[in-house]
């Protein structure tokens, strides 16, 4: 039977997989290994700021949703990424941070938008862009980067060391995604805009994925520091893996059989050594057909072999298949989300560039507090793991 081009072919069968880094009892759902490290970066962020007399430094994006600001912002996104996309403005009217959420293959912007508005992070816009590539024979939905051949219609496996026809597609939609992040946090004025156009920090620029949107999430990330431009503010990703084809070049590189750069479509690179990489939290269904959690896990312990006190860490939410946060087993997928986020979204006073983390009060009223920490999570109302889900593909 030919398999289905909307997933990947199920991973064959092999040895049991590695126990996961660290401690995996903690409160939050994090190893404590990867709160410590992460705890430490933001501290050594703050020790920068506070010795900087760059004015900008103690700054807070607002964004309040005046129809100006709205309009400056959509006029940006829709010339440095014309597929498509969905603002979701901050609910408390401060967009000191900003969420790019990538959507999973065969789907649109829709059902992340509306994830954004239920969690209501603070100060934070979240924009919800669409993938560039129709999928065949799938209304509306969309992909991120070919992933089967377009003639028999098989899914690519990345099993073929010489077939680098999907990681090149990744490369093009990486490097679209770097330029747009470049304009957001370019200081420079676009003289085609009516009014000045918002823009961030890159510390401040946050990325959400679901399946090859978070593969497209975790590339953007790794690139954006290997190349120098300085880490985003985090990257967080659902039921998603980096491909096998970029896992065997990151072993290249732990191994010294590599250059040691990760080069960009236009070949641009360098050693890697601007600062720290991007924080990364992936959180993986242990009944996951599509990304094994295996997969996941080497994701993780390739980013770190490769930049040592990388921050990255790994969820795996027993039961779960591949599917958006959502069901019964979701309260606790969110709650290491909702603590990611409080370690690395901006706010003001606090941590470097003249702010930190969230707090439990910086919350709304759709979400319950997680007793013994100080993040709060949506409460989850579904009554069977899946129902209304539009992520789900099996």
């Amino acid at each position: 039977m030919r398999r289905g081009f909307l997933g990947a072919a199920p991973p064959k069968r092999a040895e049991t997989p590695p126990e996961p880094r660290g401690d995996p009892e903690d409160g939050l759902g994090f190893d404590r290994a990867f709160e410590r490290a992460l705890l430490a970066q933001e501290a050594g962020r703050a020790t920068e700021a506070s010795s900087s007399s760059s004015s900008d430094a103690t700054l807070g994006v607002t964004l309040r949703s005046s129809a100006a600001n709205a309009s400056s912002l959509d006029g940006a996104l829709t010339r440095h990424w014309p597929h498509g996309h969905v603002i979701v403005p901050s609910a408390d009217g401060h967009a000191d941070n900003l969420m790019l959420m990538l959507h999973g293959r065969g789907d649109v912007p829709a059902p992340f938008a509306k994830l954004a508005r239920s969690m209501a992070l603070p100060r934070t816009c979240c924009v919800a862009l669409q993938g560039p590539h129709p999928i065949p024979f799938v209304d509306d939905g969309r992909a991120w980067f070919t992933f089967m051949d377009q003639e028999t219609f098989e899914p690519i496996d990345g099993s073929d060391p010489t077939d680098t026809r999907r990681v090149d597609s990744l490369d093009r939609v990486v490097t679209r995604l770097a330029k747009l992040i470049d304009a957001l946090t370019s200081t420079a004025a676009d003289a085609d805009d009516a009014a000045p156009t918002p823009t961030w920090p890159r510390s401040r620029v946050h990325l959400f994925g679901f399946s090859d949107g978070g593969t497209v999430a975790l590339t953007a990330a790794m690139r954006a520091y290997a190349e120098g431009k300085g880490r985003l503010g985090g990257c967080a990703t659902v039921c998603a893996s980096l491909l096998p084809e970029q896992i065997r070049m990151l072993s290249k590189v732990a191994s010294g059989t590599h250059d040691g750069s990760i080069s960009g479509d236009d070949g641009s690179s360098n050693d890697g050594s601007s600062g720290d990489p991007t924080p990364v939290t992936l959180t993986a269904g242990e009944s996951d057909r599509v990304v094994s959690v295996s997969s996941v896990r080497e994701t993780a312990d390739a980013l770190i072999d490769v930049n040592p006190g990388h921050v990255a860490s790994v969820h795996a939410v027993p039961g779960k298949s591949h599917a958006m946060v959502g069901g019964t087993r979701g309260e606790g997928e969110m709650r290491h989300l909702m603590g990611f986020w409080s370690l690395t979204l901006w706010r003001p006073g606090v941590g470097g560039d003249g702010g930190g983390g969230t707090e439990a009060g910086d919350f709304g009223d759709g979400v319950v507090e997680v007793d013994g920490t100080n993040v709060r999570v949506e409460k989850v109302e579904s009554e069977e793991d899946g129902d209304d889900d539009p992520y789900a593909l099996d």
